[in-house]
């Protein structure tokens, strides 16, 4: 990460990742306010359900004769149906209101179940209520009426339950519920963190791009720069004729005008967006073309058909052969070039690459020892090659000189 901008990323990738944070935890908060209600909810209705069923039960089995006498026989021979987990009360409804049913070891102690009958078969009878005994334990309550044959509403039945189970259980599921969600929340943190991180990618390689932009910029300009400055004061002195100053200027100024087409070109290969518009193009006739025609070049090629970005293709040629004819110059040999289907080998005769620099030339203003160049050449051509998916390989020849191998 460039140091420059640390801070700046720094404080994006801390906003991103709260702002990740916050959404995260409120879908996981939401998520769980829903499923602990939800569980409630459907444990209340089971209960319900269940007491329901057991007062439907006792209404069935228990029955009035013609003289209102109050028969519960059948019922008794259910197993577990006036025991087990509640208790069942059948109050007859006569003057004075008697006890027909009652458990035989009552887990609630009701002061009056006459008036917890009543209250029961209030407004809406069939609905679960909640109450406490006289030790102050909670209950449950479902109260149910019952008829003699001749339809008269003679007794209430009274069944009550213990909601501890109930509270129990709804306990384990929010506790269980609620370490989900920390888990949860845990590792959607780590994902928002890691997420913000990938996201600044593109920014980051922006940033380090226009840094080695400028600072290669800086360092290549400052030594034309500080020649033209040099030639000003020449020219301001008198010691050489204008016109001779003039011709240097002018050349340097050249040179500088290339250097910093190299520049632009490698910072736009450079770039995370940087793309090869590609299409058919024969790659024998492209290379033809930029061959110089004042140098003796060894040319050899096969006709071959590739999907290239032309532009650069005929860019990364021209800057091969331009370094083995200057390094090659000495030699008397020509350049030896060579398409072989997506191909171009170029070789010379000079002195070879410098071993200990053999895997670093490739980098920008990386060259030999005595080199006049930049730099730049082989570093904008190992780009062009990416772009393409290929690579460009570089070695010295058994017999001397250097090959470069640039596959598209």
């Amino acid at each position: 990460m460039p140091r420059t901008n640390e801070p700046l990323l720094r404080r994006l990738h801390l906003r991103l990742t709260a702002i990740w944070t916050l959404a995260w935890l409120l879908c996981v908060a939401a998520l769980c306010t829903v499923a602990i209600l939800t569980h409630a909810r459907l444990t209340q209705l089971e209960l319900a359900s269940s007491l329901r069923l057991r007062a439907t039960a006792v209404y069935g089995l228990a029955w009035f004769d013609a003289d209102g006498k109050f028969h519960d026989e059948t019922l008794r021979k259910e197993p577990g149906l006036l025991g087990g987990d509640a208790d069942v009360w059948v109050l007859g409804n006569g003057s004075p209101p008697n006890v027909l049913l009652r458990p035989e070891q009552p887990r609630f102690d009701l002061a009056d179940p006459f008036a917890v009958a009543d209250a029961a078969m209030g407004d809406r009878p069939d609905v679960m209520r909640e109450g406490r005994d006289r030790r102050g334990r909670a209950y449950l309550l479902q109260a149910k009426e019952t008829y003699d044959d001749r339809d008269r509403a003679v007794a209430t039945i009274l069944v009550l339950a213990d909601p501890s189970a109930r509270d129990a259980a709804q306990a384990a599921f929010v506790r269980n519920t609620l370490l989900i969600a920390a888990c949860f929340a845990a590792f959607g943190i780590l994902v928002g963190h890691l997420l913000s991180r990938r996201s600044l990618r593109p920014a980051i390689a922006s940033f380090e791009q226009q840094e080695r932009f400028l600072a290669a910029a800086a360092h290549e300009l400052r030594t034309p720069v500080a020649r033209l400055q040099a030639l000003c004061e020449t020219a301001r002195d008198g010691r050489e004729p204008p016109s001779q100053v003039l011709g240097k200027v002018e050349r340097v100024a050249g040179q500088t005008a290339t250097l910093v087409d190299k520049l632009l070109l490698l910072a736009r290969l450079d770039a995370a967006s940087a793309q090869a518009t590609r299409e058919p193009v024969r790659l024998d006739l492209l290379v033809e073309s930029v061959l110089p025609e004042d140098h003796a070049i060894d040319f050899h090629a096969n006709e071959s058909v590739v999907a290239a970005d032309v532009r650069l293709v005929q860019t990364a040629v021209r800057n091969l052969v331009e370094n083995a004819l200057v390094h090659g110059a000495n030699s008397g040999e020509p350049v030896s070039v060579t398409v072989a289907g997506n191909r171009v080998i170029v070789e010379d005769s000079g002195p070879g690459f410098p071993p200990d620099l053999l895997e670093r030339l490739r980098e920008p203003f990386v060259s030999g020892p005595g080199s006049t160049g930049s730099g730049l050449g082989l570093s904008i051509v190992q780009h062009i090659a990416q772009l393409h998916g290929g690579h460009l390989r570089l070695e010295n020849r058994a017999g001397g000189g250097a090959r470069a191998d640039l596959t598209l």
